[in-house]
């Protein structure tokens, strides 16, 4: 399965969203993710994420690196935003944190990877 996450950076902050309590990786942090659909490209795929979960357009991308679990490989992309969202839906909430504040929420580990650079390149 391939996903595609979007690193947004602000006032020296990234971006986090908190997943739902129920579903798949309960109560973790993680950047805007999205699984890519059948026949979807990477790009689409992550205007999609923060469209519907963020209601905000994306204004540039850039892919950075990707890394891979047993069932996933995500591909990172550093994202600049059009506007500041207004509302979240499918996740429970969201942060701009900052970079050395990460290590005290629970974030999703792949993440981390992208976060930290230990991510290969696309």
């Amino acid at each position: 399965m391939l996903a595609v996450c979007g690193i947004v950076r602000r006032k020296g902050k990234i971006l986090v969203c908190k997943r739902p309590s129920s579903g798949a990786y309960p109560g973790l942090w993680e950047l805007p993710t999205e699984n890519l659909e059948e026949n979807e490209t990477f790009e689409d795929a992550l205007e999609r994420v923060f469209f519907e979960r963020l209601t905000v357009n994306i204004k540039r991308m850039r892919g950075v690196g990707a890394v891979s679990t047993e069932d996933i490989r995500f591909l990172g992309y550093e994202v600049e935003l059009l506007k500041n969202f207004f509302h979240i839906y499918g996740y429970e909430d969201f942060r701009w944190v900052k970079p050395g504040k990460l290590g005290k929420m629970r974030i999703f580990e792949p993440h981390v990877m992208l976060l930290t650079g230990a991510a290969g390149t696309l």
